[in-house]
């Protein structure tokens, strides 16, 4: 590496230091939210107990010790106790010593005399202890190592003491599977089941969000589910059942592999069908299980259950999820539905700001939740229930079931042969098998799998029951070797294609793609009998069944694949459905025909600016480069004019051309710009001033708000949710103080010299993806044995000074624009 590669990586890191900006600890005492604007479900109270001064952090986690302590967890480092208040006093807070060197804790736990910690950026889960009962913790333990490889935060978060007194911690898709997990444990070997894998997804990935299950010592170490994104917290309900909230890509919206917010049910060895990329599962794909409760966007954050609070009964059993984007807090139902539940929601809470990090029940029964996240503003807040017990509707639910009690019953029987073999028990399971119970029918095929292929492949083919053997041969195509894939298609030929149910068609479907990923293509004569049992495929708009189809006629080589797959792009209802037809027939290796190409021409001429997440231009761009690419030069000539307009710049949206050359007003700080605003004669400001204002600052060309604007940074549409006035102002004043880690860059020095700078999209064991340009959506892929240094930038793609063209007048709109104060 050269002095002058050397020299120029320096300045790059320096230049960072020399634009970041300190934290302000001159400011005056900081205000969190004020109780008069939060809006509170009816015959309910709640109130501001603390507000977070400058030298106390932004917290973002936090628990109860043995003495009715809270514990909070700075969003830098460290870890903070509050005595809360007793009669008059004021609550005090207090640094732990010996707890700096737990970075970002997204998660504390107090239980067995000790303190647990997940230190997100710090190397795992910790035990802290107290021996002498001093109030300062003399031992610190790393309990269980966790190799975390990201810069997003999708890292260890809360965790949770289990009726079995095991400890259950929520881990995010950037952390891979502890070592020394059991042997036994139900969930293992993630595998991404693509049919078709698309070369902009990587290489295979097996990190997945789960949930780990481990002894306080944490040398008990299970997985006890996995296929999540990012669920921040999990809870437990009075059945013992677990429950998480797990959260989205906001980014994907638009595209046919976006899964929104949902609260899952997880289950012994449950599969909830996460994956990288374009390869998330369809939440249809029976090998998966089905949310809860979908929730739409949003940022899930805390969660608990009201068992432990002294609200009337018909609010004990309800589940409390805090949204931090949107700023509420939700109340969700949990109603009985055979072996599992579905869920009903509404909004319990809602502020601007409201944006909760973490909540539980204190022992005295009310709920107390914490604000903050990001650098934004913290407050300690109690909510407890002052209406009359008596006027509460006690039937709006219904009671429980002893029928769905039973239900659980037989389902947990089947998880407990998740981690055991036993022969004796495959009656059990195989009467299972064709349930109608979906929670009973997948635990029944995961108890199956778990036992030796050789013991039930003989039962397979003679199981009279379809559904029954649907399962069995979905199983054994999981498990079973290449030599069991004979049974697999036999199974398949006797199953009737044309008359199956939809549901039934899916297993079909579904386990025919199993067995051509798992155990290989099959011989000439039998992927002729596989094009025949397609072919019986009944035409459909049911979109998951065309999708398998489709699938499967490429993999085999149909010679009618593309103009069948071509005939349902023509008369796709959707968005989804047209991308995903279209990213179906670039997999085809065949050569597409004339009129097939112009119909790809004409989609990509009509869809260049499509509604939807960040991804969604960079998805269309990326196929249709890779569409121009498989053209032959003849090809180039026959749609000479059609390239030609294909490659013209589409029309520039709201906000390109407002480039203004504005005077300078003033150098803005923050506490200058709450000083003039503080003294303005109106205040509150004019939103539809500030609507003007937003795009004359070219937030628009970034961000997105409501429909309008771009999505190269955070989206602004909920922003007065999640931050207050002044949180605003130092996010615009001060962008480099803290930075979104999704929309932060990196700087990548390679062993030859070069320097590359962007946002991180991709991380593996082997590579690096980095957006250079996030515009375009120019995106490079780095060997991670070429790069000699790396580092985060501390400065912020986005640039300071925006508002120094603006007065106080014309900064108040803004911000009453982008609050909503109006």
């Amino acid at each position: 590496m050269s002095d002058a590669s050397l020299r120029l990586f320096a300045c790059l890191f320096l230049l960072g230091v020399t634009l970041s900006f300190p934290c302000d600890a001159s400011a005056s005492e900081r205000q969190a939210t004020p109780t008069s604007s939060i809006r509170l479900k009816d015959g309910f109270q709640i109130e501001l107990l603390r507000s977070a001064q400058p030298d106390e952090g932004s917290w973002i986690c936090m628990t109860f010790d043995d003495k009715g302590r809270l514990l909070l967890a700075d969003d830098q480092a460290g870890v903070l106790r509050m005595t809360l208040p007793v009669g008059d006093k004021s609550p005090t807070i207090e640094r732990l010593a010996g707890t700096e060197n737990l970075k970002h804790c997204r998660g504390l736990l107090y239980a067995y005399d000790s303190l647990f910690a997940c230190a997100t950026n710090g190397e795992g889960i910790y035990r802290l202890r107290d021996a002498d009962g001093d109030g300062t913790f003399e031992t610190q333990e790393l309990i269980c190592p966790l190799e975390y490889e990201s810069r997003y935060g999708h890292g260890a978060n809360q965790l949770k003491l289990g009726p079995d007194g095991m400890i259950y911690v929520a881990i995010g898709n950037d952390v891979w599977f502890p070592e020394n997990v059991s042997a036994n444990s139900p969930y293992h070997d993630p595998h991404d089941d693509w049919l078709l894998p698309n070369p902009q997804d990587g290489e295979h990935d097996e990190r997945v969000g789960y949930v780990l299950k481990m002894s306080p010592d944490g040398k008990t170490r299970e997985i006890a589910a996995g296929g999540f994104r990012n669920q921040v917290d999990v809870a437990f309900n009075d059945a013992g059942e677990l429950f998480t909230w797990d959260a989205d890509m906001e980014w994907d919206v638009g595209l046919p592999w976006y899964r929104p917010t949902r609260i899952n049910h997880v289950v012994s060895a449950g599969e909830y069908g996460w994956r990288r990329g374009t390869g998330k599962w369809p939440t249809w794909f029976p090998d998966s299980l089905p949310s809860t409760l979908d929730t739409g966007l949003g940022s899930p954050t805390g969660l608990t259950f009201g068992g432990g609070s002294q609200w009337p009964q018909r609010y004990r059993g309800a589940l409390y999820a805090a949204d931090w984007q949107n700023g509420r807090l939700l109340m969700i139902d949990l109603l009985e539905a055979g072996a599992s539940y579905q869920g009903k929601s509404e909004v319990f809470a809602e502020g601007s700001p409201l944006n909760i990090c973490d909540l539980e029940f204190g022992p005295d029964g009310a709920l107390y939740f914490i604000t903050g996240g990001r650098g934004s503003q913290s407050g300690l807040y109690r909510i407890t229930y002052t209406g009359d017990e008596k006027t509460v509707e006690t039937d709006q639910l219904p009671a429980p079931s002893a029928e769905a009690a039973a239900a659980r019953k037989v389902r947990h029987e089947l998880e407990a042969l998740h981690v055991r073999e036993d022969a004796a028990q495959l009656p059990l399971i195989w009467s299972h098998l064709g349930s109608d119970d979906v929670w009973i029918r997948s635990a029944a095929r995961l108890a199956l799998e778990n036992q030796p292929v050789e013991t039930w492949r003989d039962q397979v083919q003679a199981e009279p029951d379809s559904k029954a053997r649907h399962t069995a041969l979905m199983a054994l195509a999981r498990v079973g070797g290449p030599a069991d894939q004979a049974i697999v298609l036999q199974g398949l030929a006797a199953a009737d294609f044309a008359t199956a149910s939809p549901d039934e068609l899916l297993w079909l479907l579904r386990t025919m793609q199993l067995t051509l990923i798992r155990q290989g293509q099959p011989a000439a004569e039998s992927r002729d009998k596989l094009l025949g049992l397609l072919q019986k495929v009944p035409a459909s708009d049911r979109f998951a069944a065309n999708w398998l189809q489709s699938e499967l006629l490429i993999a085999l080589n149909a010679d009618m694949a593309l103009e069948s797959i071509g005939q349902k792009l023509a008369t796709a209802a959707t968005q989804e459905e047209q991308i995903q037809y279209v990213k179906l027939l670039l997999r085809s290796p065949q050569h597409r025909s004339r009129p097939l190409q112009a119909q790809l021409l004409q989609w990509f001429q009509q869809n260049k600016r499509l509604p939807g997440g960040k991804l969604v231009q960079s998805t269309v761009l990326g196929m249709r480069k890779e569409f121009e690419a498989t053209l032959t030069e003849q090809d180039r000539e026959n749609f000479q004019k059609e390239l030609a307009q294909l490659n013209e710049p589409a029309e520039e949206g709201e906000g390109a051309a407002l480039q203004s050359s504005r005077p300078l007003v003033r150098d803005w700080t923050v506490d200058d710009l709450e000083s003039q605003l503080a003294s303005l004669n109106s205040p509150s400001g004019s939103s539809q001033a500030g609507k003007t204002h937003l795009a004359a600052a070219l937030c628009l060309r970034c961000h997105r708000f409501g429909d309008r604007g771009g999505q190269v940074g955070p989206d602004l549409t909920n922003v007065g949710k999640r931050m207050d006035r002044r949180t605003l102002l130092e996010s615009i004043v001060n962008p480099s103080k803290e930075i979104d880690p999704k929309y932060g860059n990196s700087v990548y020095l390679l062993e030859n010299g070069q320097v590359i700078s962007g946002r991180t999209t991709m991380v593996n064991r082997n590579q690096i993806g980095v957006e250079t340009d996030p515009l375009t959506g120019q995106s490079v892929t780095i060997e991670r044995q070429e790069i000699a240094e790396s580092k985060v930038s501390p400065v912020s793609p986005m640039p300071p000074g925006l508002l120094n063209v603006f007065t106080a007048e014309e900064v108040r709109d803004l911000v009453a624009y982008l609050r909503k104060e109006e």
